[in-house]
């Protein structure tokens, strides 16, 4: 029965991941009002999209607390969003 405390998983604090979530898209908000080109301000939106969304994955959907396997296969769709999301930019890169 002692061992029973260690094994038990850790509830993550949501209301920590909500802050931070909140955070990330001022830092967004701030990002598209930047002076700077748009190309970086494509690249940098894409950054702190995809550590939202890995954020949400992992918590809210608590991906984190699950086996390899689903992890695995939760990473699949992921690269080929981010490929989907790049192949538009380099499209316009060869124009």
């Amino acid at each position: 029965m002692a061992h029973a405390s260690t094994t038990a998983r850790q509830r993550p604090n949501y209301l920590r991941v909500f802050v931070f979530l909140a955070v990330l898209t001022a830092i967004e908000v701030g990002v598209a009002l930047l002076p700077v080109p748009k190309s970086i301000q494509v690249l940098l939106l894409i950054a702190l999209a995809l550590g939202k969304a890995s954020l949400v994955a992992m918590y809210y959907m608590h991906l984190r607390y699950e086996g390899q396997v689903l992890r695995i296969v939760a990473i699949g769709p992921l690269l080929f969003a981010i490929i989907l999301t790049m192949l538009p930019l380099f499209d316009l890169a060869m124009r």
